[in-house]
């Protein structure tokens, strides 16, 4: 048997716990492989309800342009530059890798998001090929 070192426990950094249609900066683990996302970016906040303890489930945000990608969303966030959000990247981290709130994005976009997002997931009557 491999002996397993535990992942440190971080306080977070924010003061309350994230909620639903938020936007954080995040720090992505520092060892991830490509093309998995990586460093301090901006990510939507997907769980409906979270613990400021726990997990929270995200999609990430990219400023780099996704003209092919029909799984990316386009957002204008004031005071930052065109962004466009992930669908097909729903992850779930821990609460501490958040930090600073930017804003609140509105039901309309958001529920749009979730419309693209769901389209990646296999439904109930999924059939293997």
């Amino acid at each position: 048997m491999i002996d397993e070192k535990l992942p440190p426990r971080v306080e977070p950094k924010v003061r309350s716990a994230p909620r639903i249609r938020q936007i954080y900066w995040c720090h992505f683990p520092e060892d991830a492989l490509l093309p998995e996302f990586w460093k301090h970016r901006p990510v939507l906040i997907m769980s409906p309800t979270s613990t400021l303890y726990g997990n929270v489930t995200v999609l990430p945000l990219t400023t780099k342009s996704q003209p092919d990608n029909d799984m990316a969303y386009p957002i204008k966030i004031p005071g930052m530059k065109l962004s466009w959000v992930i669908c097909d990247y729903l992850t779930t981290l821990s609460v501490s890798r958040l930090s600073q709130l930017v804003r609140r994005i509105g039901q309309d976009d958001f529920d749009k998001i979730v419309e693209l997002t769901l389209k990646n997931l296999p439904r109930s009557d999924y059939k293997k090929a």
